[in-house]
């Protein structure tokens, strides 16, 4: 069972974000799930996932006129730069981390 399920309490009341969000848990899910033969894909997937998610918030951001010097994109780039550190130590065969990743996602 996923660690993570969704929930009314997760979500936002606006349709699109809240589609995305309802994607990720599902991706999550796939990863928990995954054997160690297909986690690396499923991985790859969330990881792609996310990049989609936060170039799009960026942009909704940058159009919107969010405070040009907020931190919530150098956050995107943060967790973007672990998820892909997961993705090399996987691709490394070490997959660990990207269990215990997908762990800590879920929390």
């Amino acid at each position: 069972m996923p660690t993570l399920l969704w929930s009314d309490e997760l979500a936002l009341g606006v349709a699109a974000m809240d589609a995305t969000h309802q994607e990720f848990v599902t991706l999550l899910a796939d990863v928990e799930a995954a054997d160690d033969a297909g986690v690396l894909a499923a991985w790859h997937a969330l990881v792609e996932h996310t990049q989609q998610h936060f170039d799009a918030e960026d942009r909704y951001m940058l159009a919107t006129r969010f405070a040009a010097g907020n931190c919530h994109t150098t956050h995107h780039r943060m967790v973007l730069d672990v998820l892909r550190q997961g993705l090399a130590l996987g691709q490394a065969g070490d997959l660990a981390p990207i269990r215990q990743m997908a762990q800590e996602l879920a929390v």
